[in-house]
């Protein structure tokens, strides 16, 4: 049963985290560079090209992009009325972030045994929930899933115990909902969904009771984040800049521990039954701000109900929106738009299952927003599921069916994905190595073997650059689950695949439609990065056929700087208060340094350089050779 079994153990709090903004191109499709900039006007408004991962600078120089990407610039608005401008800072709002989370402040809400059970494990209640790491998008123009948590250590203690520790699985955020809070714009009205893995072996403890089953192999850390808050103010965010200072978002967190199990095979999600809304059919309070202009309708987040026996369960952490009201505590109540009840229906008939009290956010946190429900007494529930082909949903008495089973429920273990250009088209970096990456298919709460699952049909999106990113491409139509993923690896970029089986699951065919929600929030999706490979840097290398070359006389700081390093000194700062990437004697002193961050034997934790991960192999081959080179001459 996984996450809806027991023990669970609840919490809730807030943490930071801060990252890099200079390569978000947040503005890319909005804001074009003005016609004073001469041959460059027109230009989108972005930092970074993705697909090559080299800084976009307009003909500055390296001090000039650098001063001016901290000022308040004027640009010209796409689409907008001739001569329309606005500000922006092209760096955004926190152009020194180290990608790292400086502060943690999360608690046990409430810790369950069994069913019914809110006792035999109170003494966890109050225990500290403390981790460290970094997180990085595996496209920071926006392609979800994209938030990767590489975390180094997390451990749950109190009174003087220490009942959980260890570094868990790379997680990546998903069903990404900018319906989150209905009086909140932008990334504060936003909230999405992430899921870890431990492992019982050298270097993780387990020590709360029920985790001790034979049978159970770890722990399942699943979370939701939402309304991240950070200075918005421009003159107050270009005040921070001149200081070299960070402005990291505060973010709220609620989530459960739950046992991992030794038969199960999905570690990036709940498996059971997907309950999703592809409309927007909900009416925001009157004056209220939200993501959803111009008529302020919104649809609710993802769900997911599994069932086993008479035990119904629904896992609901990311479902209901808040309704921001300005506490400065950051208590802010759900959005209350009426009653809702789980419905099973089958044939016409349907019964209830129980009400969703999802206005109380106190018991929501305790239980980690998982509902559970006994249908041993209704009679009328255990008929329906009878039939195969019985489905659930969140019923409300005006608006009717708020949120609904899919027909389908795809799942992978390879969200956020890595390659190089003209590397395996079916191997990819996920984990720390290499695997194919697939997906499994769910129906009614059941896995459909290859036999059982109609073809499925394989869309592939290229996302960058995300002013002008492709259409739906379908590379498969005859994919079954456990086959793997076969890309052309020939250009580099980042490309976003999802998956249909019948007419109703089929994506939108424009990219820039798929971003938005509901599409963004209840699609499955795969984001791959392929690393750009496209420049031979043999004859900079004494044995180009080596496994790990030295440089030779034409391998210089410059051609080191100008190829990989140039990148992340413009454009991630927070480096540079280490070390100035820009300086050859500086970085020369660092370069034994250097090679221990750069083996890839680091790249799950956060001690691996750059945190980006957008670093090629030959870019990296070609740093490290010079590094050889001049730890040779020493």
């Amino acid at each position: 049963m996984s996450l809806f079994d027991y023990p669970r153990i609840n919490f809730e709090g807030t943490l930071q985290l801060s990252p890099g903004t200079a390569n978000n191109d947040d503005y890319a499709a909005n804001y074009i560079l003005p016609q004073s900039w001469g041959a460059y006007a027109g230009q989108p408004l972005a930092l970074i090209d993705s697909k090559t991962v080299e800084a976009r600078t307009y003909g500055m120089s390296d001090t000039d992009f650098i001063a001016w990407a901290q000022q308040v610039q004027i640009f010209d608005v796409v689409g907008g009325k001739p001569g329309e401008t606005k500000p922006a800072i092209p760096a955004e709002w926190n152009y020194y972030g180290a990608m790292d989370m400086p502060n943690v402040n999360i608690s046990v809400t409430g810790a369950q045994a069994a069913a019914g059970d809110n006792d035999s494990l109170a003494n966890l209640r109050g225990a500290s929930l403390t981790f460290s790491g970094v997180i990085t998008d595996v496209n920071s123009e926006g392609s979800p899933p994209s938030t990767q948590f590489f975390l180094d250590s997390v451990t749950l203690s109190g009174n003087g115990k220490t009942y959980l520790s260890g570094a868990p699985s790379k997680g990546a955020c998903q069903w990404l909902n900018f319906y989150r809070n209905v009086n909140q714009t932008a990334d504060a009205g936003a909230g999405g969904y992430v899921y870890h893995v431990f492992r019982k072996g050298p270097g993780t403890t387990i020590d709360i009771p029920g985790f001790d089953r034979p049978d159970v192999v770890g722990a399942i850390w699943r979370y939701y984040l939402y309304r991240p808050i950070a200075i918005a103010d421009k003159a107050q965010i270009v005040a921070l800049y001149k200081q070299g200072k960070t402005n990291p978002v505060t973010i709220q967190i609620v989530g459960s521990f739950a046992p991992l199990y030794e038969h199960e095979t999905i570690f990036t999600t709940p498996v059971g039954r997907l309950l999703v809304a592809n409309q927007a059919t909900i009416q925001t309070p009157k004056g209220s701000k939200n993501n959803s202009p111009p008529n302020g309708m919104i649809s609710l987040a993802p769900g997911v109900v599994h069932q086993a026996g008479n035990s119904i369960s629904a896992d609901l952490v990311g479902t209901f929106p808040e309704n921001y009201q300005g506490n400065p505590d950051l208590s802010d109540p759900k959005f209350d738009f009426g009653p809702v009840v789980l419905t099973v229906t089958a044939d016409s008939r349907s019964a209830t299952i129980g009400p969703i009290d999802y206005t109380n956010v106190t018991a929501g946190n305790k239980t980690g927003w998982i509902f559970d429900f006994d249908i041993s007494g209704n009679a009328a529930a255990q008929t329906i599921l009878q039939n195969p082909d019985a489905v659930f949903s969140l019923q409300h008495q005006t608006l009717g069916s708020v949120l609904g089973e899919t027909d389908h429920y795809f799942v992978s273990n390879q969200q956020g994905i890595y390659t190089e250009q003209g590397g395996s088209g079916s191997y990819f970096l996920n984990q720390g190595t290499e695997e194919p990456a697939t997906v499994r298919v769910y129906r009614g709460g059941r896995e459909l073997s290859r036999d059982q699952c109609p073809p499925i049909t394989v869309w592939q999106f290229r996302s960058v650059p995300l002013e002008s990113p492709g259409h739906a491409e379908a590379i498969s139509n005859n994919f079954k689950p456990g086959d793997p993923i076969i890309v052309d690896t020939s250009q580099p970029g980042n490309f976003l695949f999802t998956f249909s089986i019948d007419s109703s699951e089929i994506p939108p065919a424009c990219y820039l439609t798929l971003m938005y929600p509901p599409y963004i929030t209840n699609y499955p999706a795969i984001s791959l990065r392929i690393l750009p490979n496209y420049v031979d840097f043999s004859q900079y290398y004494v044995d180009p056929h080596a496994k790990e070359p030295v440089g030779n006389d034409l391998l210089t700081f410059d051609v080191v700087y100008q190829h990989v390093l140039r990148t992340y000194y413009l454009l991630y700062p927070a480096m540079n208060q280490w070390f100035p990437l820009n300086s050859e004697a500086a970085v020369t002193k660092k370069a034994a340094g250097i090679l221990a961050r750069t083996e890839f034997s680091l790249w799950m934790t956060s001690r691996y350089m750059p945190r980006t991960r957008d670093m090629s192999y030959s870019r990296r081959t070609l740093l490290r050779a010079w590094c050889r080179k001049v730890l040779a001459a020493k």
